[in-house]
């Protein structure tokens, strides 16, 4: 002890007299043993009166530790760090005072440097005892909560801590005893002198063992814009979350480099048929057809060469395969982003299969309708051409002997002009415009009827069978027509089966069809839910391929020999015509359905505008005035010639104008009007009724080169006197005109 330099130990009786003073009191106080020993202590000090810190205090109560202001034998002045102790003897009475002092001058002056240091930080630099009362706080601490340091000065800082993050805290502070040198991390709400708390963020370091510090050190600052930032944060990516997760469109993230997914909604793993995990395993080539890869590969490419948010609409329509192996049609909306660190993209996918499909549909439709357009018009112009070939053939035929060579020229120019005219009324009925003589009719029966003339017409191969449902309600239909639509779907069945055996089946049922049913035919579009009768003819045949399956009612389109007629093109004119719908259902190798739809009969069938007449000739007509109104030329002269061989006044009228302002000159002098449907300026329909207003009697025979359609429906029962189909012979035109002359009606 007496070696110990490091620390002055000083040893006195009760009264202050020097007993011991080792080589550190020397070097400390700057006066030697020899000159203090037996000497009061108070003579420490060379300079004034000096009562030595510590020693009064160690008589009063037993003990003292602190660090004082002391001052040198010189009277200069020593910082010391000094602890002073009563001894005592073996019986333990007290018969002296311990003093032991060490320079902490140096040490003070770094702590000033600290302070000095630490006053300019906005972090608050505080230390802790072991009990959690402050020791230390820096200047930061006041201006960031308002307390002065004599507020806080032995106080435990847990009595200021929010109570709902106390325990955590108390948690950390007392892990960290536990451990020394350890460092730990603590957020928590603290209460500032105004009552107001704000969160901070506390690193706190165990250095209970380090001689300068002796506590618990922490650094701690106010984090409460973080933590608002943060919230903010958290609520954006929750409501980001909550339209990721809702969006009622497939969602999908995936990683620009790797090409794997990172993330999906609900919807997109509904539609693409995969588990969450199932789907976050997969890159998004593996959706991708193999054949769609390379322009895929070419795209991304394209992606990774540009930086930036920057995406939007993919160009085109691309092919997404389902976990099932299925195809879709789909639309793409992409966007870059940034995912966790990494050049994202966000995609939105639209299935547009189905719209493609009605898209397709409507194409077909509107294809389907314009060839209609267009097959009406032909065969309505043929047929006014055919009606000055066959007119004037038949006039000929009246002024060639029958042993005149040029009596069977004139017999093949009517034969061929009327073959012509059979292809136009083909030609109508795929344009829905055909003549239609409707009646009620059961189709089961019917079809019954028509399959006893079929037999003769298919080949041994083909073994027909019938499913016919019975008690089936009436539909509305012209019977020829009919017949027409059971024959060509058969003999189209039975070309199917080629030489193979094989089965064709008729079917007839009573459906209810909806819209959805609907959707998936030909011509349904304006239909509406209800009970449909159901004709469906399927054979086990060589099926079509999807390019024959788009064209199949094509005009004249055929897979067999070039020149085959209209065929499945009059089934469509038909079925249109008859408001109804038609479908087909064929693969290659599968064999082919059509199913057709006829609407129920509401009630009793049209009449027929034109009954069955005599072609006989009728007495010559003299005295008789007939007004021909036709926008063509030939069919005005046709007429005109027919007429006036017989006898016939005729008076000329190129369109409807025309034709009324004649009939209102020469009221009282006609005796007829020879009426054409589909004239410009005025229509037939329109110079029927004002020549009915001119005169409510008036007979009014009405032509057209198409059939009896919605146009003369308006006005059958209104007065008009008959209907005649161009073209026409002489005999045919004068036997109606005679019947309505004579008899008032056609």
């Amino acid at each position: 002890m007496a070696s110990d330099q490091s620390e002055a130990i000083v040893l006195t009786d009760l009264s202050g007299n020097v007993l011991f003073w080792n080589a550190g009191a020397t070097r400390l106080y700057g006066v030697g043993s020899s000159e203090m020993v037996g000497q009061l202590l108070a003579r420490r000090v060379g300079v004034g009166s000096f009562v030595p810190a510590g020693w009064a205090e160690a008589l009063a109560v037993g003990e003292f530790e602190a660090d004082v202001c002391d001052q040198r034998h010189d009277g200069t002045p020593v910082w010391t760090h000094t602890r002073t102790g009563l001894l005592h003897d073996a019986e333990g009475r007290t018969v002296g005072v311990r003093l032991v002092a060490r320079d902490i001058t140096a040490r003070l002056g770094g702590e000033e440097r600290f302070r000095a240091l630490t006053d300019l930080l906005p972090d608050i630099i505080s230390i802790y005892d072991r009990n959690g009362v402050l020791t230390f706080n820096s200047t930061a601490a006041w201006k960031t909560h308002g307390y002065s340091a004599e507020a806080l000065q032995g106080r435990s800082t847990f009595d200021l801590i929010h109570p709902d993050d106390r325990p955590g805290v108390e948690s950390t502070f007392n892990s960290l005893l536990m451990h020394a040198g350890e460092s730990q991390v603590v957020r928590y709400r603290y209460r500032n002198a105004d009552g107001t708390y704000v969160w901070m963020e506390a690193a706190g370091r165990n250095e209970l063992n380090n001689p300068h510090i002796q506590g618990i050190i922490s650094v701690s600052r106010d984090i409460s814009g973080q933590v608002r930032t943060e919230q903010l944060l958290r609520d954006d990516e929750q409501r980001y979350r909550m339209l990721f997760a809702a969006n009622p469109h497939p969602l999908m993230i995936f990683d620009l480099e790797t090409l794997r997914f990172i993330e999906v909604n609900a919807i997109a793993l509904e539609l693409y048929g995969y588990t969450r995990e199932e789907f976050l395993a997969l890159t998004i080539r593996d959706i991708r057809p193999p054949e769609d890869l390379p322009q895929f590969d070419a795209a991304i490419a394209r992606v990774k060469q540009r930086t930036g948010l920057i995406g939007g609409k993919m160009p085109g329509v691309w092919r997404h395969r389902l976990k099932s192996g299925r195809l879709i049609d789909v639309e793409v909306v992409a966007n870059r982003i940034e995912w966790a660190g990494r050049p994202s993209h966000i995609v939105l996918v639209h299935d547009v299969t189905e719209r493609l499909k009605l898209d397709a549909k409507l194409q077909q439709t509107q294809k389907l309708e314009s060839l209609g357009l267009l097959a009406g018009g032909i065969a309505h112009d043929f047929n006014n051409i055919l009606t000055a070939i066959l007119g004037h053939a038949s006039l000929a035929s009246f002024d060639v002997a029958a042993v005149s060579p040029l009596g069977e020229s004139i017999r093949i120019i009517e034969e061929s002009a009327r073959r012509a005219s059979e292809l136009c009324r083909q030609m109508l009925a795929y344009s829905g415009r055909g003549r239609f003589s409707v009646r009620a009719v059961e189709l089961s029966s019917f079809v019954e009827g028509v399959v006893n003339l079929l037999h003769v017409s298919i080949g041994k191969n083909c073994h027909l069978l019938q499913n016919l449902s019975r008690g089936l309600p009436a539909i509305e239909a012209d019977a020829t027509q009919l017949q027409q639509v059971v024959m060509n779907l058969v003999i189209n069945a039975a070309e199917a089966l080629g030489a193979q055996e094989g089965t064709i089946q008729i079917s007839t049922r009573r459906q209810y069809a909806d819209r959805a049913f609907f959707d998936t035919m030909y011509l349904a579009q304006d239909l509406i839910a209800g009970e449909y009768v159901v004709l469906e003819v399927s054979d086990t045949g060589c099926g079509m391929s999807p390019e024959t399956l788009a064209r199949v009612f094509d005009p004249f389109f055929t897979t067999k020999f070039t020149g085959r007629g209209l065929g499945l093109a009059a089934v469509l004119g038909i079925v249109r015509g008859h408001s109804g719908a038609i479908r087909v259902d064929s693969q290659p190798g599968r064999g082919t359905t059509f199913t057709l739809i006829f609407p129920v009969a509401a009630g009793t069938a049209l009449p027929d505008a034109q009954e069955a007449s005599s072609i006989a000739m009728t007495a010559r007509a003299s005295a008789r005035t007939v007004l021909v109104v036709d926008d063509e030329i030939s069919v005005r002269a046709t007429a005109r010639a027919m007429l006036e061989r017989w006898g016939f006044r005729v008076l000329l009228a190129n369109d409807g104008v025309e034709g009324v302002n004649q009939y209102r000159g020469h009221r009282h002098e006609i005796d007829l009007v020879l009426l054409d449907l589909t004239m410009p300026r005025l229509g037939g329909e329109g110079a029927f009724r004002e020549i009915r207003m001119i005169n409510p009697e008036a007979r009014v025979l009405l032509m057209s080169g198409f059939d009896q359609n919605e146009d003369l429906q308006k006005i059958v029962g209104q007065g008009l006197a008959g209907f005649i189909q161009k073209p026409f012979t002489a005999q045919v035109l004068l036997a109606k005109i005679g019947t309505l002359l004579t008899e008032g009606k056609a």
